[in-house]
């Protein structure tokens, strides 16, 4: 609203501020040269929030993104011209429901195509992703391309799912990454992005996909690399996974999950249920590497590791990619549950109470 009150600068003053911000019963934000103290982030998330995100069968819907994802900070200050457009900025951000990106950026994805692209970039407008504003399905093209690998956090409970909040953060920090200059002030990625799903070449030869998928239900990342380009692939791995595992941790822990390397042989796009093609729980494939033997033996018959993980070097297990730059008793310290299907076991005490009849 139009109420600004000014804060003497003081150091107690600051402390206070940020003791309540990791509350949460106040949020401050910062940008370069300003902070603001949102004393009823309530208010701004009922009036900005419900507005900016309201289905389109709600009489708040204002389709200020045109499925793209894309904002024009000159679009919200329109919208909401009673806040600071930079204050707005800085919430959003603070949120994490958008991100600002450079517009020589859309140039580089299929968010705008052609002479809007360039148009926008002209324009030097300051623009913000959402991916919740995304609502295009994955491009036709996308099924025509061929991976090397295959990755999976996959919910093991039939009743859970990734909520839509997780995949936008993540899609955020990939973006992101991707969207930042690399070398001489220029991207060197191109990147296509759907309501569910994102797919980047970078300029070290590898592809790279991430997709929820299976009703919501698993992360799947699949990755491909020109030959003679498979350390670069790896590396990248490496990274990803540790990001798709660290917004996991960060978002929805309560979540119960297992990891899970997809056969080489089964690799075959789109993979829109990856719990039905031949898959290997990471946590048996590092415990196999670990306790040396180069075989997995699983309920799908024998594996040789090194099919498994093509490409990278098992004597070196503390940097395997599979471990997302995490310590490996992070991950095969923790004791399995093995369950028995409720159907199972009532099957078995059938056939005792029969053949003790007999």
């Amino acid at each position: 609203n139009n109420n600004h009150y000014i804060l003497p600068a003081s150091d107690d003053i600051w402390n206070v501020l940020k003791s309540l911000h990791s509350t949460g019963l106040i949020s401050v934000l910062k940008s370069e040269d300003k902070v603001w103290v949102v004393v009823n982030k309530g208010i701004l998330l009922t009036e900005v929030d419900g507005i900016l995100f309201a289905p389109e069968t709600f009489k708040e819907h204002v389709d200020i993104a045109s499925n793209t994802g894309i904002v024009s900070v000159s679009g919200l200050t329109r919208l909401f011209p009673e806040y600071d457009p930079d204050m707005l900025i800085c919430f959003l951000l603070n949120m994490e429901l958008c991100q600002e990106i450079n517009p020589s950026f859309l140039i580089m994805t299929n968010l705008i195509r052609g002479e809007s692209a360039s148009e926008t970039q002209r324009r030097g407008e300051r623009l913000l992703f959402f991916p919740c504003l995304l609502s295009r399905n994955r491009p036709d093209e996308m099924t025509s391309q061929v991976y090397q690998f295959g990755w999976c956090l996959q919910c093991t409970r039939g009743h859970d799912f990734f909520p839509p909040r997780y995949f936008h953060v993540l899609l955020l920090r990939l973006a992101y990454k991707m969207a930042l200059p690399q070398e001489d002030d220029k991207l060197n990625h191109y990147c296509t992005f759907w309501k569910n799903g994102l797919h980047w070449v970078n300029g070290h030869g590898v592809g790279s996909l991430v997709e929820i998928v299976d009703e919501s239900q698993c992360v799947l990342v699949m990755m491909s690399c020109e030959k003679g380009y498979s350390d670069n692939m790896v590396s990248l791995r490496r990274d990803v996974i540790g990001e798709v595992m660290s917004v996991y941790k960060e978002s929805c822990p309560s979540l119960e999950v297992k990891e899970l390397v997809i056969d080489s042989n089964e690799l075959a796009y789109p993979v829109n249920t990856p719990r039905e093609r031949t898959v290997y729980s990471v946590k048996a494939v590092l415990s196999a590497i670990k306790e040396g033997r180069p075989f997995l033996v699983s309920d799908n018959g024998h594996k040789e590791l090194k099919e498994i993980l093509l490409d990278e070097s098992l004597s070196d297990i503390s940097n395997l990619s599979l471990l997302g730059g995490h310590e490996i008793k992070e991950v095969i310290d923790i004791k399995e549950e093995f369950n028995t299907p409720l159907t199972t076991t009532k099957l078995g005490m059938r056939i005792l109470l029969m053949s003790l009849k007999n």
